[in-house]
C-alpha cells in the first residue's frame, strides 16, 4: 500500500489539477509527482492526462476507490494476525469513518495470542524519545525508565523513604552512608558494585538539569564494594529523597547499550514496537507478567491496557490518576517587554480568560485559579489590566501538544490589543527549555509530579527541566533558597513552598493554568493495578487472572 496514493485520493477529486499543488500535497518535487501519476495510471488506479505548456492544468480521473481497496487489505492483514504491519497502516491518511472501523478491528485483535505467556499490551502513540534515565524528561519515557531501572531508595506519596537497591543507611549533618544489597545484577548478568552506583550518581550530579540539587554534596565515594558515602558541604536533609527520583536510577553502559537492574529489561525498541521481558534474576520477587509489549497506534487510539489472553469480547475498568498541573511561565530574564512588571501582570489577567476555555480544549483539564500546590494553595483574584504599549510582538512558544491552547491564548491577547507571534517548537525540543528558550517570551509548561508533592515541587523549582530555573536565577538568590531547603526537614517544607509560590504568582512569573487528570482502561483480568510513576502503572506487581 502506498501512503501517497491514499493521500491523493483523500484530497483530490476527479477533474483538473495543477501538478505544483499535488507536489505540495504529497511533499514531492513536480517531476517526482508526475512519475507517480504515470505509475498509478499504469497500475489502473486512475487515468492521468498531462497538461501542456506553462500554467496548463493536468487532469486525473479516478478509476478505483483507493480507500475501500486499502481498507479491505488491512482487515485481511489483521485476520492473518500481522498486528505490527497493521499498526503501521493505521497511521495512513484515512477518512474518519474508515479509521474508526480499522481502529475498532485492530483494538479487538491487539495482542491476542494463546501462547501461554502473560503479556500486557499497551498502545504507544509515538516511539519513546529515550530510554536513558538522565534524559527521560517526558512522562512516557520516564514511565518506561521506572520499570527498567531501580533507584537506591523509593519514596511514597507520604514522603516516606523505603529501601530499594540500598537496604540501609545512616544520615547525619556531615554525610549520608548507604549500604547496598548484595547479589544485585544488571540485565546483562554482571553484578552491581559500589563503583557502578558512584559512577551513575556522579554523572547525575554533573548534569545541567540536576547539578543544582546536588550542590550540598561535596564528594561521592565508594568505601567498600557495598558501601558508598555522600559527603556534605552543609547539612542536606533531602539527600535520600534526591536518590529516589527517576534521574537517580542506577544503570550500566557497556558496548553502546544500557543495562538496568529493574523488574523488566528492554529486548526491543524501534519505531513500531517496544518489548520488555521479565528479568529472571531480579533481586526482589520476579514480576508476575512475562512480557510487556508497547505497540505503535494512532494518536486518537484509546488508552487501553490489555492482557494477551483477551479476545474480542472483554470487560474493562477505569483507573483515574492525578497527572500534574499546567502553568504559563513568563520568561522575565529575556531582554524584551516580558521583563516588565506591567506586561506580565497584563498577561496574567488574560490567563484568567483562557482558563474559562480549557474544558472546550480538553475535558481532562481542570481550570486552576489557586496555585501549584493541590489542597494547599488558596484562590486569588486579579483586577482588569489594560494592554501596555509594547516595542514588538510577544513570542509564544507552542508544541504539538499545546497548539490549541496557545492559539486560543493568542486570540484572547489580540482582542485585548496585544500583538503576539506563535513559534512552533518540536515537543522533544521543548524538553530542553531549561537551557534553550528558543527566543520565546511565554511558555506553556506541563509539570507532572514524579513523587510526593513536597519533593516534586522542590524538584520543579530547582531542577533544570523547565524555563523556571533561568527565570528564578534572574530575580532570586537561588543558592540561599537551596540552603534553606537543605537545612529544613522535608516534612517541614510546605511553608517554604508557599512562600516561593506566592512570589511566583504575585510577580506574574509563573501563572497557574490547570490541574490534569488521566484515565486508563484495563481489561478485567489484570489485577493489582497501582499507579505510581508519573500517573502510569507500576508493572512489577501487576498480574493476569486466568480464566477457566
Amino acid at each position: 500500500m502506498e501512503p501517497k496514493l491514499l493521500t491523493l485520493w483523500q484530497h483530490t477529486r476527479t477533474g483538473k489539477v495543477k501538478i505544483s499543488e499535488l507536489a505540495d500535497l504529497l511533499s514531492l518535487s513536480t517531476k517526482q509527482t508526475t512519475r507517480y501519476l504515470h505509475k498509478w495510471h499504469e497500475e489502473g488506479w486512475l487515468h492521468y492526462k498531462g497538461g501542456t505548456g506553462r500554467g496548463r492544468y493536468s487532469e486525473i480521473t479516478w478509476l478505483k476507490d483507493v480507500e475501500a481497496v486499502y481498507e479491505k487489505r488491512v482487515h485481511e492483514v489483521m485476520k492473518d494476525g500481522k498486528i505490527e504491519e497493521c499498526a503501521r497502516h493505521l497511521l495512513l491518511d484515512w477518512s474518519r469513518d474508515c479509521k474508526l472501523r480499522l481502529v475498532s478491528d485492530f483494538q479487538s485483535r491487539l495482542g491476542y495470542e494463546k501462547d501461554g505467556e502473560d503479556r500486557l499490551i499497551i498502545p504507544r502513540k509515538r516511539p519513546f524519545i529515550t530510554t536513558h534515565p538522565l534524559k527521560a524528561r517526558d512522562v512516557h519515557s520516564a514511565n518506561l525508565v521506572a520499570n527498567v531501572y531501580d533507584r537506591l531508595v523509593s519514596v511514597d506519596e507520604h514522603s516516606s523513604v523505603h529501601p530499594a537497591l540500598a537496604h540501609s543507611w545512616e544520615l547525619n549533618d556531615a554525610r549520608l552512608r548507604l549500604y547496598l544489597r548484595k547479589g544485585v545484577k544488571f540485565h546483562d548478568g554482571s553484578p552491581m558494585s559500589a563503583e557502578d552506583v558512584c559512577d551513575c550518581l556522579r554523572k547525575m550530579s554533573q548534569h545541567p538539569f540536576y547539578e543544582r540539587m546536588w550542590a550540598p554534596v561535596s564528594a561521592i565515594k565508594a568505601r567498600s564494594p557495598y558501601v558508598i558515602d555522600l559527603e556534605f558541604r552543609y547539612p542536606c536533609h533531602y539527600a535520600l529523597h534526591l536518590l529516589g527520583i527517576m534521574a537517580a536510577s542506577i544503570y550500566k553502559e557497556a558496548g553502546g547499550s544500557l543495562y538496568g537492574t529493574g523488574s523488566f529489561s528492554i529486548v526491543r525498541n524501534d519505531d513500531t514496537k517496544t518489548l520488555l521481558h521479565a528479568f529472571q534474576e531480579y533481586y526482589k520477587e520476579r514480576a508476575f507478567l512475562d512480557e510487556i509489549e508497547y505497540v505503535q497506534v494512532p494518536r486518537d487510539f484509546e488508552n487501553l491496557y490489555r492482557s494477551s489472553a483477551q479476545s474480542e469480547n472483554y470487560e474493562t475498568y477505569k483507573v483515574d490518576s492525578d497527572f500534574g498541573f499546567g502553568l504559563i511561565i513568563m520568561n522575565s530574564y529575556r531582554n524584551s517587554d516580558i521583563a516588565r512588571d506591567d506586561v506580565r501582570d497584563f498577561l496574567h489577567f488574560q490567563v484568567t480568560k483562557l482558563r474559562q476555555l480549557l474544558r472546550e480544549i480538553d475535558a481532562r483539564l481542570i481550570p486552576n485559579e489557586q496555585g501549584f500546590l493541590a489542597g494547599i494553595s488558596q484562590p486569588y483574584e486579579l483586577g482588569e489590566i489594560n494592554c501596555p504599549v509594547l516595542r514588538k510582538p510577544l513570542v509564544i512558544q507552542m508544541s504539538e501538544y499545546s497548539r490549541q491552547t496557545a492559539e486560543r491564548f493568542r486570540e484572547i491577547l489580540v482582542r485585548a490589543g496585544c500583538p503576539v507571534e506563535l513559534v512552533q517548537v518540536p515537543f522533544a525540543d521543548t524538553l530542553d527549555n531549561g537551557i534553550n528558550d528558543y527566543g520565546c517570551d511565554i511558555f506553556f509548561h506541563g509539570e507532572v509530579f514524579e513523587m510526593d508533592q513536597k519533593f516534586s515541587f522542590f524538584q520543579f523549582l530547582f531542577g533544570g527541566t523547565s524555563p523556571l530555573q533561568s527565570v528564578l536565577d534572574d530575580c532570586v538568590d537561588m543558592e540561599a533558597w537551596l540552603k534553606r531547603y537543605a537545612m529544613t526537614a522535608v516534612s517541614e517544607w510546605m511553608p517554604l513552598h508557599i512562600e516561593m509560590e506566592r512570589f511566583l504568582i504575585e510577580t506574574s512569573r509563573a501563572v497557574p493554568l490547570y490541574y490534569s487528570k488521566r484515565s486508563f482502561l484495563f481489561t478485567d483480568d489484570l489485577m493489582d493495578v497501582e499507579t505510581r510513576y508519573f500517573g502510569h502503572a507500576d508493572f512489577s506487581k501487576l498480574w493476569m487472572k486466568p480464566s477457566f
